[in-house]
C-alpha cells in the first residue's frame, strides 16, 4: 500500500520523464497557479527566480517567503571588502554626487558599470567640470575590482537617493517568456501508480523530498482523505499545448565575478573580519545561499485528469469538492478567475475523477532546474580572483589619460 510520500516520489519520476527533465537538477513547484498578464505579472514571475530553492524534490513555493536571492546577495556584498578604497562621493563632493545620482536614477535604462567612466565624464563636463577626470578615473578603477563594482552597482543603480532599494529585475521579462512559451511545442504523458517507480535515491537530493501538500492545496499528507487517495490506484493523463524550459539571469544588480570571488575564498580577502556574515553561513552546509533557480519549466493550455479508484464517503466527497478552489494534486493549480478550473466528480461507487485545466497562452510554472552555488557561480570564481589581483596594482593616475 502506497503512502503519500511513495505517490509523490513516483509522480516525481513520472513527471520527470514526461517533461524530459533530469533527476540531476529538477524540482517540482507547488502550488502552480496561472500567472495572468497585468501590472504584477513581472514581479510575480521574477519571484520564482528570486526564491532560493530548498533541498527537496518538491518545493512549496511562497513568493514572499523563505530565502530571497536579492536580499541575501545585498547582505553578502556588505560583508566583502574591495582590494582598495575608492570613495567616489568624497572625491567629487557630496553635492555633485547627489546630482549625479539623481541623473542616473532618472535614466529610462540604468547603465552598466562598464558605461560609467565615460558617462560620468560626459555628464560632469557640463555640470561639474572640475571633477570630471577624478570621477571617471574612480569608476575606471572600480571596474578592475569585482567587489567594488558589485557594491557600486547596488548603491548607485539599485538604491534611491534616500538609501531605499529600488525595484529590481531579471534580464528577461514576463512578456519575453510568454512570447517564447506560445511558440513552444506540446507535450502529453500518462502516469499509473500501480506501475510507478518511487525510487528517487539517485536524484540530486538523494531522495530528500518534503513540504508537499496532500490531496488539495493546503491539506496535509497525513489526513485520512489524503492517505486514502495515496493508497488507491491513481492514474494521471496530462496534456499541455506548450511547454517551455526558460532560462533567465539576474539584471544589473547582480555581479557574478564578485560572488564567484567570495565563493572561491573561504577566509581572508575579500571577507571582512568585522562582519557576522561569512563563507560558512552564506555558502556552507547551513548557509542561506546554497541553491539557485537556473531555469523554469513553464506550461500553458494544460488539461490534467486524475482518477482514484477508492470509494469516498458522501462526507468526504463534500469535503473534497468544497476544497477545489485551492487546487488538487499534483499541481494544485487553484481556480483563478477564467484562467484555470478544478473539478472533482464521483461515480456511483464513490470513485473520483479530478480535472484541472488552464488557458492556452497563460503561463503556469510547474518546476525548476536547481543549481548548487558551485555550478551557479561557475567560471566567475576564477575570473574574479584575477580581477581582484589586478586591482591591487592599479594606478589611478594612469587612467586620467584615457578620459582626458
Amino acid at each position: 500500500m502506497s503512502t503519500f510520500l511513495d505517490l509523490q516520489n513516483g509522480w516525481y519520476n513520472g513527471f520527470l520523464q514526461g517533461m524530459g527533465q533530469s533527476a540531476n537538477s529538477f524540482q517540482i513547484i507547488q502550488p502552480a497557479p496561472p500567472i495572468a498578464s497585468g501590472t504584477a505579472a513581472d514581479s510575480m514571475f521574477w519571484a520564482y527566480y528570486n526564491n532560493l530553492p530548498p533541498f527537496s524534490l518538491t518545493q512549496q513555493f511562497t513568493p514572499s517567503g523563505g530565502n530571497q536571492f536579492y536580499n541575501n546577495y545585498r547582505a553578502l556584498m556588505s560583508a566583502l571588502v574591495p582590494s582598495r578604497t575608492i570613495d567616489v562621493q568624497a572625491d567629487i563632493g557630496a553635492a555633485n554626487y547627489t546630482k549625479w545620482q539623481n541623473y542616473i536614477l532618472g535614466l529610462a535604462t540604468p547603465p552598466s558599470m562598464n558605461q560609467l567612466p565615460t558617462l560620468f565624464r560626459n555628464w560632469a563636463m557640463i555640470f561639474a567640470p572640475n571633477v570630471a577626470n577624478i570621477g571617471s578615473s574612480d569608476y575606471a578603477a572600480i571596474l578592475l575590482d569585482p567587489i567594488a563594482t558589485a557594491q557600486n552597482e547596488l548603491t548607485l543603480i539599485y538604491t534611491d537617493i534616500n538609501g531605499l532599494p529600488k525595484s529590481f529585475n531579471w534580464t528577461l521579462s514576463y512578456m519575453d517568456m510568454v512570447g517564447q512559451l506560445i511558440a513552444s511545442p506540446s507535450r502529453q504523458f500518462s502516469f499509473d501508480s500501480q506501475t510507478m517507480n518511487s525510487n528517487v535515491s539517485t536524484s540530486w537530493t538523494k531522495g530528500s523530498n518534503s513540504g508537499f501538500f496532500g490531496l488539495w492545496g493546503g491539506s496535509t499528507t497525513s489526513s485520512s482523505i489524503s492517505q486514502q487517495f495515496a493508497a488507491s490506484h491513481v492514474t494521471v493523463t496530462a496534456s499541455f499545448d506548450n511547454v517551455l524550459v526558460f532560462a533567465n539571469t539576474p539584471g544589473l544588480w547582480y555581479y557574478s565575478s564578485a560572488m564567484g570571488l567570495a565563493f572561491a575564498n573561504k577566509t581572508g580577502n575579500p571577507w571582512s573580519a568585522q562582519s557576522s556574515i561569512n563563507w560558512n553561513n552564506t555558502f556552507g552546509s547551513n548557509g542561506n545561499m546554497q541553491l539557485f533557480a537556473a531555469n523554469l519549466i513553464i506550461a500553458s493550455g494544460m488539461t490534467v485528469k486524475v482518477t482514484s479508484d477508492a470509494s469516498y464517503s458522501t462526507l468526504d466527497q463534500q469535503t473534497i469538492t468544497s476544497s477545489g478552489s485551492s487546487g488538487f494534486w499534483p499541481f494544485y493549480s487553484g481556480s483563478s478567475g477564467s484562467s484555470s478550473t478544478n473539478t472533482a466528480t464521483f461515480n456511483e461507487q464513490g470513485q473520483m475523477t479530478i480535472t484541472t485545466t488552464s488557458l492556452k497562452g497563460v503561463p503556469v510554472v510547474l518546476g525548476v532546474n536547481v543549481l548548487p552555488v558551485a555550478q551557479f557561480v561557475g567560471h566567475s570564481a576564477a575570473m574574479g580572483t584575477s580581477l581582484y589581483a589586478a586591482a591591487k596594482s592599479f594606478k589611478p593616475e594612469k587612467e586620467f589619460e584615457k578620459y582626458a
